[in-house]
């Protein structure tokens, strides 16, 4: 039930945000799937964290947004590369 709820239904959906993304240009065409528990993989890990020891959701979230930000600079598309 964990993996069902937590876990498929995050990474099915990530990879449609993907699949959307790619379609438009606005990143790299690489398969969705594997972008997607790129993306999420450490999201839930997090959230792990946060969920065992509160106290650490300061640094999560620095991690979070590092993370996210880190993605999007690997696999964004540059101006001119379209």
């Amino acid at each position: 039930m964990f993996s069902e709820r937590y876990v498929d239904r995050m990474i099915s959906y990530h990879a449609g945000i993907f699949r959307s993304l790619i379609a438009g240009g606005e990143i790299r065409d690489e398969d969705p799937d594997t972008l997607a528990w790129m993306y999420v993989s450490p999201v839930i890990t997090l959230l792990s964290v946060c969920d065992r020891q509160p106290e650490r959701e300061a640094e999560s979230l620095e991690k979070l947004d590092a993370h996210v930000k880190l993605f999007f600079r690997t696999f964004n598309i540059e101006r001119g590369e379209k």
